[in-house]
């Protein structure tokens, strides 16, 4: 049936009564709209469009060509006019969202969005589409809409084979925020697509305070990649994180102690330091390696308590303030001067091995000094320490 006989019965349906005149004037307002649509330049277009919301279903068809007009604004004018018409452009809406241009596909999920609640259910159901663009853009549809009913269908799709469906589910879920997501979005951290993997991440730090706890066990994941993400992300989280990592730090799983050592290095708060510091003494050596580095990234505020522990510690953890120290390098050479004097030998030792090591020419005449210390490997070791700095001078 024609759209204009569709249109006729519609009219004669329900106006019966009206004489032949006024049936006629109806008809050609009609004839000229669709013509207008259809054949006319860009302001009858424009016109036309915004005519046609009242008269409903008829111009459906002509609306949904119009969301592919070569001017934006047809194509947004197409677009509020379905909206208005409401239920029953649904169905053609939805397969219109099989249009691979994404700004003609914009201006369908907008029509779909002012339709509102109808559109929710054939939304829902498009998810399972035969088409991947189809499926891609009702996924995208529930997400701008923000359809928390939809989250189901939406965790469903982040498995879909279609990598443009698995990228736009990740985003909607962003959108709507639901922590039950969570989970799910942890695993396609391991997307075979690198869109799709960096989607996850980033809505997983855009969920923020629910995504923390299970980042942090994905930090122990079998999956290399997915713990080097789950980190990123947490680094990417920030402050937010900075408690629950902490308290990581005493976790059972070493895995997790290390990851989280390593995540608060790249965040870059100075509240880890007293907790990292503890790490140093950790009986996995992985674990105390981590920890070293996250000192030495923390940079200057570690010193202090560094040279504590360089002093005071235990095996362990002077080794890690050693290493940390070595790491931080010339920032870390007053304070190693300041203790060449330490009434203990051993730390007048373990100063100037790591002096050599750093190789700061200002350390030259320190060293020099010690040359005539009481102990032995004292002198021994301020005599290697000069040699290496003369070296790398002269280098």
């Amino acid at each position: 049936m024609s759209i204009i006989k569709k249109f006729l019965n519609l009219f004669k349906s329900g106006k019966g009564e009206e004489d032949e005149a006024r049936l006629q004037a109806q008809k050609e307002r009609y004839d000229n709209l669709l013509r207008a649509l259809t054949e006319g330049d860009l302001d009858a277009r424009w016109a036309a469009v915004r005519s046609v919301g009242d008269l409903g279903e008829p111009f459906i068809e002509p609306l949904i060509r119009g969301l592919k007009d070569e001017y934006w604004i047809i194509r947004r004018g197409s677009a509020d006019t379905l909206g208005k018409i409401g239920a029953p452009a649904v169905k053609p809406l939805i397969g219109a969202l099989d249009e691979p241009l994404e700004d003609i596909r914009q201006e369908t999920i907008r029509a779909l969005q002012l339709v509102g609640e109808p559109s929710v259910g054939p939304l829902v159901q498009a998810t399972k589409h035969g088409h991947p663009l189809i499926r891609r853009g009702a996924v995208q549809a529930l997400g701008i809409m923000g359809e928390g009913r939809a989250v189901p269908v939406l965790i469903d799709a982040l498995k879909d084979p279609d990598a443009g469906v698995r990228y736009e589910a990740t985003v909607a879920l962003g959108r709507i925020g639901d922590p039950r997501s969570v989970p799910p979005l942890i695993e396609s951290l391991n997307d075979p697509q690198e869109h799709v993997r960096v989607a996850a991440m980033a809505t997983l730090c855009s969920l923020g305070a629910p995504s923390i706890e299970p980042l942090i066990h994905a930090l122990v994941d079998l999956n290399e990649d997915v713990c080097r993400r789950a980190s990123l992300a947490l680094v990417t989280i920030g402050e937010p994180a900075m408690d629950a990592l902490i308290a990581a730090l005493g976790d059972q799983n070493p895995g997790i102690r290390r990851g989280a050592a390593e995540a608060l290095g790249q965040i870059g708060n100075t509240r880890a330091i007293p907790k990292i510091i503890e790490s140093l003494r950790d009986p996995e050596r992985l674990v105390r390696i981590e920890s070293v580095k996250a000192l030495a990234a923390l940079g200057v505020p570690a010193i202090a308590p560094l040279m504590q522990v360089f002093r005071e510690g235990d095996g362990h953890m002077r080794t890690g303030a050693m290493e940390a120290l070595w790491m931080l390098g010339q920032p870390a050479t007053t304070p190693l001067i300041m203790v060449l004097k330490d009434d203990q030998s051993d730390v007048r030792k373990r100063a100037a091995l790591l002096l050599g090591e750093i190789g700061d020419q200002k350390a030259v005449d320190h060293l020099t000094g010690l040359l005539s210390d009481d102990n032995v490997t004292v002198r021994k070791e301020a005599f290697e320490a000069l040699e290496m700095i003369k070296n790398r001078t002269a280098a």
